[in-house]
């Protein structure tokens, strides 16, 4: 595949260069041409003053060419009546006095003036009309300069001459070109990138239905392959993920036949031989694998678990057997459990998906903390808020992260001591995600854990408190 995305690059910046390097050798050339006279205008010129200086009667001869060099009938209207303003051509001597003395227009005046300051410039442009001239001829042995005023063409290099005058405006005429360039150029490139952005950060936060769109996809060059690799890779990772779900599914759901055997065989020979120290620990490490495979199950469930159900519940309803078997758990843990949760709320939900997750939260409170737990609920704009705060030591900062990893544990206060198995919160991720929620856990600054869900209230079903 040829390498498109560096031919962009290289042709882009390449072609400002170019265009840069060419307002620089070919603007100064425009500017300074703009000034100089059309040959075959100048040797017209020329002829008229040969002309007078072969008259007999220069001032006859002057009116005469006057009359036969008068600006268009259109253009009179335009021109201000002022002195000498309709006159297509004057005449000045040496001194840069007019023929009979009479006062020099003001366009004649500032030609001659800047004449001493380039005495090469024949051509002079002002707001209404421009000046050709100096053109020297002799008259009885005088020097006169004849200068000829161009009503007809007076915008033909009006932009130039004002570039000309102005050089920091055509250089940041230049960069504002480059720039609008280089701008385009960067637009067309990190689009796409910003895009793959997107859908990487949504595959990294576990949405394994993220993808590259129809924007990155598009592109014909390295971005564009970029995007079509990015989602092979997505599928990869989502056949890998779902295939480990079903296999931990099958593997927990075949170990419970065993399972169920040993349970069996122990309680026939706890009938037969009666009980001992022996049975009982056998007894509680197949209810501890049990419930772990209970756990495993309930999760493969929920990751594999397609469009269920949702309904319409008031969520201060929906807590309350939650909350009368927390109060239980709690009250023989000797835990103190306050709740406030506002009324008027409703929400959609997946109520045994939910209604476990928040029980696998308070569960986990109840078990570590020291004397309290608090849960609370309310309407935070277009979301539900649920906090469950413990008093407990709390969890390491490094640690956070992957509280909600599944089998993932704490290797201080929160271990294998507690009967945890590391799948209780993983459960409640899954099922919040499911919700279009969001959980994360918080250290209290007095001490204790904090594990914050937050799940969107659709708008018609937000609830009237706050």
């Amino acid at each position: 595949m040829p390498k498109q995305l560096f031919l962009k690059i290289f042709f882009g910046f390449w072609f400002v260069t170019v265009a840069q390097m060419a307002a620089i050798l070919v603007l100064p050339k425009m500017l300074d041409s703009s000034l100089k006279v059309d040959p075959k205008l100048n040797a017209y010129h020329q002829k008229v003053a040969k002309t007078l200086q072969k008259s007999t009667n220069l001032e006859k001869t002057i009116k005469r060419l006057q009359h036969k060099m008068r600006p268009p009938h259109y253009l009179k209207k335009r021109i201000i009546k002022k002195r000498g303003r309709l006159d297509s051509i004057f005449v000045v001597n040496e001194n840069n006095i007019g023929l009979k003395g009479e006062r020099i227009p003001k366009d004649i005046y500032l030609a001659l003036i800047q004449l001493e300051e380039n005495p090469k410039q024949r051509y002079f442009h002002y707001k209404r009309w421009g000046v050709y001239g100096p053109y020297k001829f002799d008259h009885d042995g005088q020097t006169y300069s004849l200068f000829v005023r161009d009503f007809e063409h007076k915008h033909r290099s009006q932009i130039l001459n004002f570039l000309k005058g102005n050089p920091w405006i055509v250089l940041a005429i230049v960069m504002i070109i480059s720039a609008v360039i280089c701008g385009l150029l960067a637009w067309h490139l990190s689009r796409p990138i910003r895009s793959l952005d997107r859908s990487a950060k949504r595959l990294a936060q576990g949405d394994l239905t993220a993808r590259a769109d129809k924007l990155a996809l598009r592109y014909h060059d390295e971005i564009g392959q970029l995007a079509k690799s990015f989602n092979e890779m997505a599928d990869s990772v989502q056949s890998m993920v779902n295939g480990q779900q079903r296999l931990l599914g099958d593997i927990s759901h075949e170990i419970r036949t065993p399972l169920t055997r040993l349970q069996l065989a122990n309680a026939i020979h706890r009938r037969q031989f009666g009980d001992n120290e022996e049975l009982t620990r056998i007894e509680q490490e197949t209810e501890t694998i049990d419930k772990m495979l209970n756990q495993l199950l309930a999760l493969s469930r929920s990751t594999l678990a397609g469009e269920h159900p949702f309904e319409q519940t008031d969520f201060s309803f929906f807590m309350e057997d939650i909350i009368d078997n927390a109060r239980f758990e709690a009250h023989q843990a000797q835990v103190e459990l306050v709740n406030d949760i506002a009324a008027d709320i409703t929400i959609s939900v997946q109520w045994d998906s939910l209604a476990s997750a928040i029980e696998n939260i308070i569960r986990n409170a109840i078990r570590y903390a020291k004397q309290r737990v608090n849960l609370s609920a309310y309407q935070e704009g277009d979301n539900l808020i649920i906090n469950i705060i413990d008093d407990g030591c709390g969890v390491d900062d490094d640690h956070l992260g992957n509280l909600f990893t599944p089998f993932y544990r704490v290797s201080t206060s929160r271990d294998r001591k507690t009967g945890g198995t590391g799948l209780g919160l993983a459960i409640a991720h899954e099922a919040v995600k499911r919700h279009q929620g969001n959980i994360v856990a918080s250290n209290n600054k007095q001490g204790g854990l904090t594990v914050t869900i937050s799940l969107p209230l659709t708008s018609h079903t937000r609830g009237s408190s706050n």
